[in-house]
């Protein structure tokens, strides 16, 4: 693959649209505007617009210049003394000193040091749900990654030793989040329903913050705790003289677990989805984790800031998660806001205009992976991206900091889950991919049949959009008659 070649200097093309449309379907509106209009564009709807900036080299000037391009990963922040204000007021939501600031205390929970202290209890999740596996049932893989993902986020924030309130407050942040998701895009486009909707979610975040304060006032009251929970962790730090408001730990608690609990739990969706779907990716793997393969596992997050892979051979199961988070990303697409005016490639931008960059769009750049709609995790051989030009875990400055743990999940629960039983999508499901707020997820839940341990099936007939997401594998039938 080429080194990254930075974009020549463009004009900001305009086209009049819907915003409606990006809110209602975003892959299928930034296909649409970069094919009509080029890699930089606007769609203006009146007085009020989007800018799309599609590419590695335009990904490198936002990501890079964090002073200009402001994060601001929750679109409705509420009023300024309010619940919701303070929920949405953690590390994504910040930029310059205080980002760095608050980066710095945070990053002791999340560092590779801190993770063994948090796979005991990964295992001790997975295996309880694992342990309702039965060949011959069907279960919906979504359904059970994402009550899987509530309770490891939910012990990872809160520990153990008060699980049910801890999984109350982890179901009350996913409604939170799903509440976000759907107003969304929706507050810059005036709708009938928005204001009902805008109250509802106000009056929720007071009851939820509420519950995260109540938990927290747990925690700081119990001095010798020395859990390892992100809570109890941040609570120490502050004792030792950590800057972190009250209001501040609460906003960094709502992060971590919007920003963690769905997008692992689609990572783990869709990799599922994709090994049940290339019975020859899944053979290989089977045989890599049962031992019969000579590859010695190597697997683990970007090695840089940067986020660039590092060189030299992988496993098996490193290619296949990082070919899942290229193909089906788990974040389709991430905002920026500029901070007064500045420009992209010398088109000139205002200020407060809200630029959309896409992580799913990059991927699919032809120039940087040949059959990009393919999933070939034997690509990883070879490819070594940049940090721009792969970004399942964001770049720059806001690289995630959780990305060392996520992919610490993955690696347990995957081997565990594929140990358990085999797996077939149930034949002529209808797979639909959708886009709420920025997260990529399966739109109804995804049936699967528990087979043997170690049976690999044929890939199943499906409907629905997926065949526009990806390209999957021929049928055995068509196959044959070929």
């Amino acid at each position: 693959m080429p080194a990254f070649e930075p974009t020549a200097t463009q004009t900001l093309a305009t086209i009049t649209g819907r915003l409606r449309d990006f809110s209602d379907d975003p892959i299928a509106c930034m296909r649409r505007v970069q094919s009509e209009a080029g890699d930089l564009v606007a769609l203006q709807e009146g007085d009020q617009q989007l800018i799309f900036a599609f590419g590695a080299g335009l990904n490198r000037q936002i990501l890079s210049k964090a002073d200009r391009f402001h994060s601001q990963f929750f679109a409705i922040r509420g009023p300024r003394n309010s619940a919701q204000r303070r929920l949405t007021s953690g590390l994504l939501s910040m930029n310059g000193k205080e980002h760095s600031q608050q980066r710095r205390t945070m990053k002791a929970g999340f560092e590779k040091r801190a993770i063994p202290g948090y796979t005991r209890m990964i295992a001790h999740h997975a295996q309880e749900m694992l342990s309702d596996w039965r060949p011959g049932q069907t279960r919906d893989i979504a359904s059970d990654m994402t009550g899987l993902m509530l309770r490891i986020s939910s012990s990872m924030l809160f520990g153990m030793d008060e699980p049910e309130l801890a999984f109350e407050i982890g179901r009350m942040m996913e409604r939170w989040v799903e509440l976000n998701q759907e107003l969304g895009i929706a507050a810059l486009i005036a709708t009938d329903d928005f204001y009902p909707r805008y109250q509802q979610m106000l009056t929720f975040a007071e009851e939820l913050e509420g519950r995260i304060r109540e938990l927290i006032s747990s925690r700081a009251a119990d001095t010798s705790a020395s859990g390892h929970d992100i809570i109890s962790m941040l609570l120490r730090a502050r004792q030792a003289g950590a800057p972190m408001t009250d209001s501040q730990l609460v906003g960094q608690t709502a992060l971590v677990f919007a920003a963690s609990q769905m997008t692992t739990a689609h990572t783990l969706t869709w990799t599922l989805f994709l090994l049940a779907q290339h019975p020859e990716v899944m053979r290989e793997l089977l045989d890599e984790i049962s031992g019969n393969s000579d590859a010695g596992l190597r697997i683990g997050p970007p090695e840089s800031s940067t986020g660039i892979m590092p060189a030299g051979p992988t496993s098996v199961l490193d290619r296949v998660i990082r070919e899942s988070m290229r193909v089906l990303p788990a974040s389709a697409y991430s905002q920026r806001v500029t901070n007064g005016p500045t420009e992209l490639n010398g088109a000139p931008l205002k200020p407060n205009s809200l630029v959309i960059f896409s992580q799913f769009m990059t991927h699919r750049n032809e120039q940087l992976f040949e059959s990009a709609s393919e999933f070939r995790p034997d690509r990883w051989k070879t490819v070594r991206p940049t940090g721009y030009e792969y970004l399942p875990f964001g770049g720059g400055a806001k690289l995630c900091l959780g990305a060392p743990l996520a992919m610490s999940i993955l690696n347990i629960v995957l081997p565990m889950t594929l140990q358990r039983a085999g797996l077939q999508i149930v034949p002529h499901t209808k797979v639909n991919g959708r886009v709420i707020s920025t997260m990529f997820s399966p739109e109804f839940p995804v049936p699967v049949r528990l087979l043997e341990p170690g049976t690999v099936a044929d890939t199943s007939p499906l409907t629905g959009n997926i065949h526009s997401l990806v390209t999957l594998p021929t049928l055995p039938a068509d196959r044959a008659a070929a």
